[in-house]
């Protein structure tokens, strides 16, 4: 049984990210599991709290990128 694709834009860049259900699974698929990101699905940013219960379905552009912090 194949799964169905499911494309979505990463950072730029279209995967198929038919295995990953959640922002929360996406991170560990991408072993991004030991930094500090901030996360934006469709242009909302998504707290870390949330992750696990935001979705990601077809066609959902999703940033992923370290804070800069400034002095």
């Amino acid at each position: 049984m194949t799964s169905k694709q499911q494309i979505i834009e990463l950072n730029g860049e279209s995967i198929d990210a038919a295995d990953m259900s959640s922002v929360a699974d996406l991170i560990e698929q991408k072993n991004m599991t030991g930094g500090r990101f901030v996360v934006v699905v469709n242009d909302e940013v998504v707290p870390k709290s949330s992750w696990a219960q935001t979705s990601i379905n077809a066609g959902d552009k999703v940033d992923i990128m370290s804070p800069i912090s400034g002095g």
